[in-house]
């Protein structure tokens, strides 16, 4: 054991300071253009061929390529100086993973540009961007630019630098003005929860049926119709919209419940096979906490102890923005995360190999509680727990109730499910930005 971890030790890590060659990457990356990406290319492949005895003809050439490029430089500095223009607020938008975000950006042109694109530089491996078309803004004018950052994981980004590119007058190099920073957050894509019998069955669902079921708790206000749902009472059908639209819906009343149910996520893990199925979690708590949502019987989020602040009627986008900052498991390290305070800056840990710990709030719960994690835990506060199996290798079944009190899901199956219908739906369908269709499952 204490080789495997001298190995794991020894493997580098990126450095907190960026160094020179960083550094040469970022010049390489943001002020040459395709053209002189090529230039630069073949000036060091001729220097490599110049090592051949009697090859003197690549060493001309890269002397040729290097006047070029030092020709260049006046032009680029002149073309940094008549670059003047005002730039706006940079808007982010925010997708789920595996689509297409976009930054759009006001430029005012105080001289005239004849050709300027937006571009993002210094991100995440994982983000590509795809700079926007160049364009010419007249003097005084202004005009909006927007790229696109391909995704392609769950999290909070940082966008370090936001530019507006404007090439000198041989395409070769290029001027990135900085104009500030964004931060980009791709939530994770929800499994979409059709069923949850597991939540009201036993004895211990016995205090999470009365939130589902609007005839029990409703008040005597009416303030509209909506599409009918799982647990609706017949009696509150609207019969006049069933008739008009073809399928039910029902009488909405003014809400006289309680906080609610409570949703615990645990993503403490203490394998590597565990710490592999941490995103699967986070995308089934994503799907059952919008399932409870929907049904307004949310009451309180916990990320491990700490509580999770919702903004009531924002359609579970801050439901989505916490779960997206919880960070990423690390395969490294030998302590992981439990999640996010409610200030999204200070993050709990505690060690990998440790044995699961209770759920402690701050304040004890006064609604029924359900938890979801990677293991099972005799907690006296937990009412209900959905636990993502790690360990099961993939059969024909996807879910197992051990108890009344614990549903075990099989992380395997899920995730086989889960791409499957991604695969399917990326075939046969374009889907706009933000709609997508996900995954069913029922638990």
């Amino acid at each position: 054991m204490s080789l495997f971890h001298f190995f794991i030790n020894a493997i580098p890590r990126s450095p907190k300071r960026k160094g020179l060659l960083m550094r040469l990457y970022y010049i390489w990356q943001e002020g040459f253009t395709q053209v002189g990406h090529a230039a630069a290319a073949l000036m060091l492949f001729s220097m490599f061929a110049g090592a051949v005895p009697g090859f003197w003809a690549a060493w001309v050439f890269c002397g040729l390529d290097f006047m070029y490029f030092l020709a260049l430089v006046p032009c680029l500095f002149m073309t940094a100086r008549k670059s003047k223009f005002k730039a706006g607020d940079i808007a982010v938008r925010n997708v789920y993973e595996g689509e297409i975000a976009t930054v759009s950006l006001q430029v005012h042109a105080i001289d005239k540009l004849n050709a300027v694109s937006l571009g993002c530089f210094r991100m995440d491996p994982s983000l590509k961007c795809e700079e926007s078309a160049l364009v010419a803004i007249a003097a005084g004018e202004t005009a909006k630019l927007t790229c696109k950052i391909q995704t392609k994981k769950r999290g909070a980004f940082e966008i370090p630098k936001v530019s507006v590119i404007n090439p000198e007058i041989n395409g070769a190099l290029r001027y990135a003005a900085n104009v500030g920073k964004a931060e980009l957050l791709v939530f994770p894509r929800p499994l979409r929860v059709s069923a949850f019998p597991f939540l009201t069955s036993g004895a211990s669902g016995v205090v999470f049926a009365p939130l589902l079921m609007p005839s029990l708790t409703r008040g005597m206000d009416f303030v509209g119709v909506r599409e009918y749902r799982e647990g609706d009472s017949l009696r509150d059908l609207h019969h006049k919209a069933f008739a008009r639209y073809g399928k039910p819906f029902t009488k909405e009343f003014e809400t006289e419940r309680g906080a609610g149910a409570i949703l615990v996520l645990d993503v403490t893990a203490r394998s590597l096979r565990e710490k592999s199925a941490v995103e699967m979690l986070i995308r089934l708590a994503a799907g059952v906490g919008l399932w409870l949502l929907e049904r307004k019987a949310l009451g309180r989020f916990f990320i491990g102890d700490d509580e999770i602040a919702l903004v009531e009627g924002d359609g579970g986008v801050s439901f989505l923005e916490a779960l997206a900052r919880i960070p990423a498991s690390s395969w490294l390290e030998a302590r992981t995360s439990k999640g996010p305070r409610a200030s999204r800056n200070t993050v709990n840990s505690r060690s990998a190999t440790s044995a699961p710990k209770l759920w402690s709030p701050a304040a004890r719960p006064l609604g029924p509680v359900l938890r979801m994690g990677l293991s099972a835990t005799e907690d006296p506060l937990v009412h209900k727990q959905v636990i993502l199996d790690a360990h099961s290798k993939l059969t024909n079944e996807s879910k197992t109730a051990i108890s009344d009190d614990i549903l075990s899901v099989n992380a395997a199956r899920l995730e086989k499910t889960f791409l499957e219908r991604l695969r399917n739906e990326r075939a046969h369908s374009e889907r706009p930005l933000g709609n997508s269709r996900e995954a069913e499952v029922s638990l």
